[in-house]
């Protein structure tokens, strides 16, 4: 039992002074020797997979920089059409997706695909388009009261067009909502229309 404590403190020792040489011989060495060993350890790091790992940086970068050449359009990016109808002078917006066939693209190739429109805004995530039309934007709608309840119709010059009865009861609207209704209440495009109704719901 005494025996291995001997050979166990022996070895542990022996390890210690090793430590404790190493340390000390690298500490009385010049700064100039230091600076030897480290230019050779760093040259033993450099293998084949540095070699790839610099071509994949460098590869990268051109990577970038081709992409920062001209901004693209991303696949959440959405889409505003803005018609302007000099007829009446009503701009309707109409939201959506950009189409599949536009991600990745320019805003070159965005003109190329609207031709006759103009680009007002362009980035990442959010385009508007604009264009003007001789005409007007069809898009008149008045709510009136119609047999208690509010009804929809589409005005076109000085004809009204009923497009909808809706199943919103007059009787529970405010009485200023009423009169308002008995006189007709213009709405310039679906979203106005839409609020509207929202309103009264």
């Amino acid at each position: 039992m005494r025996k291995s404590i001997i050979i166990s403190a022996i070895i542990v020792l022996f390890i210690l002074g090793t430590i404790i040489g190493i340390i000390m011989i690298k500490n009385s060495l010049p700064e100039e020797e230091k600076a030897e060993i480290a230019e050779q350890n760093t040259e033993e790091i450099y293998d084949e997979c540095t070699d790839e790992y610099e071509e994949m940086v460098k590869s990268n970068t051109l990577v970038e920089e081709t992409s920062s050449e001209g901004e693209k359009i991303s696949p959440n990016c959405s889409i505003i059409f803005k018609r302007h109808y000099n007829d009446c002078g009503h701009t309707i917006e109409q939201y959506a997706s950009i189409p599949t066939e536009l991600v990745n693209k320019t805003e070159e190739d965005l003109q190329k695909q609207y031709e006759g429109w103009t680009i007002e805004e362009f980035s990442r995530n959010q385009i508007i388009l604009y264009r003007e039309f001789d005409s007007e934007c069809g898009e008149h709608y008045i709510l009136r009261e119609k047999d208690g309840k509010v009804a929809i119709y589409l005005k076109t010059g000085d004809t009204e067009e009923l497009v909808e009865e809706t199943e919103i009861a007059t009787e529970f609207l405010t009485q200023t909502d009423r009169l308002e209704l008995q006189n007709g209440i213009e709405a310039n495009g679906r979203v106005e229309l839409n609020q509207l109704i929202e309103d009264y719901e």
